[in-house]
């Protein structure tokens, strides 16, 4: 025999259960403070993405001075190495490129104006008005709200900081690969 009954629905429903006393419960937030919430952390994020893409231009710019002042001074050319270590040291300086090249779109504005459009969310939509009045006119016909702005704020930033966190990425990836050829060309090399 089972301690079920054979018929569920001749059961009696379970009782319901009573929240506890001691639960927390949670004030109701207004949607939009959450989203001016993400929305204040993507600008952050936008800055934290700048801020790494800088450091990684600058390590590399390092890197790069040196070279630049052994090539200036004539102290040293990568001719000097064999020709294995000569084609391994162009690879890495290529990767190095690279990573410059990563680390600048990471941190190139980006900035286009777009078409006049009825919504204005942000100053970009305002610079592509041809004249204040036009400006005026549209404001007047749709003034944008807050959760509209918000949201669009919230969308094209966190685009920007997935490309700019992708970006900072790829030159991150490309300055470690670089790293094992110079190390190879100067142990093979000589």
């Amino acid at each position: 025999m089972t301690d079920r009954p054979a018929d569920p629905s001749a059961a009696d429903p379970p009782a319901p259960l009573e929240p506890s006393a001691e639960a927390p419960v949670d004030a109701p937030v207004e949607a939009i403070e959450v989203e001016l919430s993400i929305l204040a952390e993507a600008r952050n994020e936008v800055g934290a993405a700048d801020h790494k893409a800088s450091m990684v231009l600058a390590v590399l710019g390092i890197g790069f001075g040196a070279l630049l002042a052994g090539l200036i001074a004539r102290d040293w050319s990568p001719a000097e190495l064999s020709v294995g270590g000569r084609a391994v040291w162009y690879v890495g300086a290529l990767l190095a490129a690279g990573s410059v090249g990563a680390a600048a779109l990471a941190v190139w504005p980006r900035f286009t104006v777009p078409p006049p459009s009825p919504q204005v969310y942000y100053w970009g939509h305002v610079a592509a008005f041809d004249s204040r009045e036009a400006l005026d006119a549209s404001l007047d016909a749709q003034p944008p709200t807050l959760p509209a702005r918000t949201r669009h704020q919230l969308y094209e930033l966190s685009r920007i900081v997935a490309r700019k966190y992708h970006w900072v990425r790829v030159a991150m990836r490309l300055a470690g690969a670089s790293v094992p050829f110079f190390l190879l060309a100067g142990l093979v090399g000589y």
